[in-house]
């Protein structure tokens, strides 16, 4: 079953959070498969005149409404959602899901 959520931020420092109702899920992205679709996705929706680098700082998607990328020189641009491919978000979320239930449980002091 797809997992829900609100935002998704994949960080240029290597982390990717997933925001929903009542959680709020990170986890590295070197381990995530999924990922690099997403972010050719959002990188391909980059206008022709934008002066934007392709190393980002932080692409932010926000469910049904757009995703704003972040590079680390240039001017970010935003992408309506329903340009982008919900197919793949969706994959990624889910398998952040997947990858922060499979880490162990922080230990309690």
């Amino acid at each position: 079953m797809p997992q829900q959520y609100n935002t998704v931020h994949i960080f240029g420092y290597g982390e990717t959070q997933i925001i929903g109702e009542g959680y709020n899920k990170k986890t590295a992205t070197s381990g995530l498969t999924k990922v690099q679709a997403v972010v050719d996705n959002v990188w391909s929706k980059k206008p022709q005149d934008s002066d934007a680098s392709q190393d980002y700082r932080a692409i932010n998607i926000f469910n049904g409404m757009f995703s704003d990328y972040q590079p680390n020189s240039g001017t970010g641009y935003r992408t309506p959602f329903a340009e982008l491919d919900a197919t793949a978000i969706q994959e990624l979320v889910d398998e952040v899901y997947a990858a922060v239930a499979d880490e162990p449980a922080p230990v309690q002091p």
